[in-house]
């Protein structure tokens, strides 16, 4: 089956005052259709760029990335990006905020405003639509923001750390929602982040990069036992513990500025 996503060579070189910082190296890897990717590395290793560079808000050094077998030149109408900061407008309700892009885009029908009812209800916001920012919790927001996200239908979701600024507890019933929802409408997604256990609980394969100029390291694919995918039944799973370490043990040499001699996978 056809890549949705396909990464193919590409290098990212920011030219500054103080001269250049090459960001990623000879990055290439693919998603399928309704996969649910991660991508863990050391800070500063272009994660951040990668998405930016998927999404089409900035241009490769080097290389290309396909959406549906066509290369992105700009920001593209089939990739939704949801930040680690919801960025909700304050004046306006939770409902006027799910359907902000839809009226930019001059996409507010009868339909389209029904689809995102749905969506409200699925997050657990319908009794809240009305609502204004300020009034939410921090995971109630991070709900919202998902939420005008897909309202937009796009084909692929890139998640940049959305959870990184919630407290525990609220992060694990985030984790298991969203992936439950994405996987539920069929969505590919790709998600950035720092914690293995959350990569691992929400993904079917994992991507290790190296220290910077980020490159592949190695790939996991995600095997679990259990058929349950909430966050608690994955890291109680058997095989969660030595995926965990594996992908630890890959960071820390990645870090280090181990070698790298082609992506290893497991």
């Amino acid at each position: 089956m056809s890549a949705v996503v396909s990464v193919q060579s590409v290098g990212m070189i920011y030219n500054t005052p103080e001269g250049e910082t090459h960001a990623l190296r000879d990055v290439t890897f693919d998603v399928a259709p309704g996969e649910f990717v991660s991508i863990v590395g050391p800070s500063g290793c272009g994660k951040s760029t990668l998405l930016s560079l998927i999404c089409g808000l900035i241009r490769p050094t080097s290389g290309r990335v396909l959406i549906q077998g066509e290369a992105v030149e700009g920001p593209s109408r089939h990739v939704g990006y949801m930040l680690q900061s919801d960025y909700l407008f304050g004046w306006r309700t939770v409902l006027s905020n799910c359907l902000l892009g839809l009226e930019i885009r001059k996409e507010r029908t009868p339909e389209r405003v029904r689809e995102v009812w749905e969506l409200l209800e699925l997050m657990g916001l319908k009794d809240f639509a009305h609502r204004y920012p300020y009034q939410l919790s921090g995971g109630m927001r991070q709900r919202a923001a998902l939420v005008r996200t897909l309202a937009l239908r796009p084909n692929v979701v890139l998640l940049d750390e959305p959870f990184g600024a919630l407290d525990y507890q609220t992060r694990l019933h985030l984790e298991g929602e969203v992936a439950e929802l994405l996987r539920s409408r069929g969505q590919t997604a790709i998600l950035i982040t720092h914690d293995i256990a959350e990569a691992i609980s929400m993904s079917d394969r994992v991507i290790v990069l190296t220290h910077r100029p980020g490159t592949v390291y190695s790939v996991y694919t995600v095997r679990l036992s259990t058929t349950r995918r909430t966050p608690l039944a994955v890291r109680n799973a058997p095989e969660f513990n030595p995926l965990f370490q594996a992908v630890w043990k890959d960071l820390e040499a990645a870090q280090n500025g181990a070698a790298v001699e082609g992506a290893r996978r497991a």
